[in-house]
């Protein structure tokens, strides 16, 4: 019997092109007619011209991270030379805003500015000078804050990626309340050039992975704005497999509605389950710390300000992050008419204090959808972004493969720093993130070192010796990171140069030669893992003598 060949596996088709997703989406916007979320949307020629530009970028080989993807700007943030937008005003710089073109440099079409309150006092958002933008999935309730028309354009699949604002919490309520991802950096990592006074740049987005892609490339030093930050020499890149994570207590808990407290709790679950120590703590001096936003908490009240900042790292020291509800309900927009101030109060409640206290947070949806959108927020100290990043995308169950901070040096470990092994919390500990597996090429060896705890020690030899490729794990470490680990090497281990199988030469824990003279061989072994489980079915025996 003639046996045939398997069907070939089907060509994927290729993403939609950039003029396909400007197409699609203005079909979109006549479909859901929502003329409430716009301030100016650009003709939809306007936006093709610029779409067709990145499609011949893109067909040139231009690397365009971002290309297919649309975006809208929160209307007190200024695009220049974007045909067919208007200035943000003349309460705003008149300079382009370089977290917008940064966008726009990698890929991204601006299709239009959205409805916002003026300079970001209107948390429920429903006294726009341009009328109210109620929320995208419950017309009846508020859509939650002053950016949250950008909010509403992502959350109704209008755009990707929407730039807005964020002081008390303009860039997390409105992703709360709309089922979408809201990303609020460490102040100053994005330059605020171009934008109306505010607290900092925030940015919503369709998933985490692409907020985190576009996060990364507005980041950055732009020569105007003297606020900007770097990264700090010895920032966290990661999580880790165990974080710490604090969460408000039961008495803050009993304030939140039945729908409110389930989804919070069930994003707590998901937490533990993925390995994280989650342990109530304290929060009512940060919660009280927020209100002084109301008395212009960043230039009055600072004693009040600086305890509370105080109370808030020593908390967060013992922990990698803090998670918070984002909102307690979702009022609905007649209630908000009726007392808007204490709608907005109710509203940042949880969010308020993060910018007054200089920490950063992410907050992302946390529910099943027959509760309604609803977000949790991740809080953390400043610059431990990723850390945040991190504990969210457990939530989203997705995985970014690279950090948020650019600032990092990749390190290949063979040994007793592998996951699971005795050392691997050194790595932990400094914030190093686990990149992937890698392959030397054939040219080393490895031997069994007689160290406590037992480890391989790894050397490159001439052609004539006995040669394989390893097996071994890569790290990124932030740079003061990467130099205490190696101040802590103890002999006769040492950082070179490896090459690997594709040709890349990362820093990796070597061994000194002399060291290997008389030392039991392990090459055919090709990775530490594989002789630790001949060891184990071989039988009990002292590691350190020869297999």
């Amino acid at each position: 019997m003639t046996t045939l060949p398997p069907e070939p596996e089907p060509t994927p088709a290729p993403p939609p092109s950039s003029c396909q997703r400007v197409i699609a989406a203005y079909d979109r916007i006549a479909e859901v007619d929502r003329p409430d979320i716009w301030i100016t949307l650009r003709p939809v020629e306007d936006a093709l011209v610029d779409a067709k530009a990145v499609d011949e970028r893109v067909r040139t080989g231009a690397d365009l991270p971002l290309a297919g993807t649309l975006a809208a700007v929160v209307d007190v943030i200024d695009v220049l030379d974007v045909a067919g937008l208007p200035s943000a005003g003349e309460d705003v710089c008149r300079v382009g805003a370089t977290s917008v073109s940064r966008l726009t440099a990698a890929g991204t079409v601006v299709i239009g500015k959205t409805n916002c309150d003026r300079f970001g006092g209107d948390l429920e958002h429903t006294h726009s000078p341009y009328g109210g933008v109620s929320a995208a999935l419950n017309t009846a309730c508020v859509s939650g804050s002053a950016s949250s028309g950008a909010a509403v354009a992502v959350a109704l699949g209008l755009v990707d990626l929407a730039v807005g604002t964020d002081t008390a919490g303009a860039g997390r309520v409105p992703a709360s309340l709309n089922g979408i991802v809201g990303l609020k950096p460490t102040l100053g990592l994005v330059p605020k050039t171009g934008a109306a006074p505010c607290a900092g740049i925030s940015l919503f987005a369709r998933s985490l992975t692409l907020g985190q892609r576009a996060l990364g490339l507005m980041t950055g030093p732009d020569g105007i704005d003297p606020l900007v930050r770097d990264w700090p020499p010895d920032v966290r890149l990661s999580a880790g497999d165990r974080p710490r994570v604090a969460i408000p207590g039961s008495d803050i808990l009993t304030d939140l509605t039945l729908r409110s407290r389930s989804a919070f709790l069930g994003a707590v679950s998901a937490l533990r389950a993925s390995g994280a120590l989650v342990e109530p703590v304290e929060i009512s001096a940060l919660l009280s710390v927020g209100e002084l936003i109301h008395d212009d908490g960043f230039t009055a009240d600072r004693q009040r300000v600086a305890e509370a900042g105080m109370i808030a790292l020593r908390m967060l020291s013992e922990y990698d992050a803090l998670v918070l509800p984002t909102v307690a309900d979702h009022p609905e927009v007649a209630e908000a008419l009726s007392d808007p101030d204490g709608v907005s109060r109710r509203l940042e409640r949880f969010t308020a204090f993060v910018n007054l206290l200089d920490l950063a947070a992410v907050t992302v949806p946390a529910s099943p959808s027959d509760l309604g959108p609803y977000g949790v927020s991740v809080v953390v100290r400043p610059f431990d972004d990723q850390v945040a990043i991190d504990l969210a995308a457990v939530l989203t169950d997705e995985q970014a493969d690279f950090p948020y901070p650019a600032p990092g040096a990749d390190l290949v470990v063979f040994g007793a720093h592998l996951r699971g092994q005795p050392l691997n919390g050194r790595l932990v500990a400094a914030g190093a993130r686990f990149t992937g597996l890698v392959q030397t090429d054939e040219g080393y060896r490895m031997v069994l070192l007689p160290t406590d705890p037992p480890q391989p020690g790894v050397v490159p030899v001439p052609a004539a010796g006995e040669r394989t490729m390893l097996s071994g794990e890569r790290w990124r470490l932030s740079p003061a990171a990467l130099g205490a680990f190696a101040a802590t090497l103890p002999a006769p281990f040492v950082l070179g140069r490896i090459r690997l199988e594709n040709g890349e030469t990362p820093l990796a824990v070597l061994c000194d030669q002399a060291a290997t003279a008389n030392a039991t061989e392990l090459t055919k072994y090709q990775c530490w893992r594989a002789y630790l489980r001949f060891v184990s079915t071989a039988g009990p025996r002292d590691l350190g003598r020869p297999a």
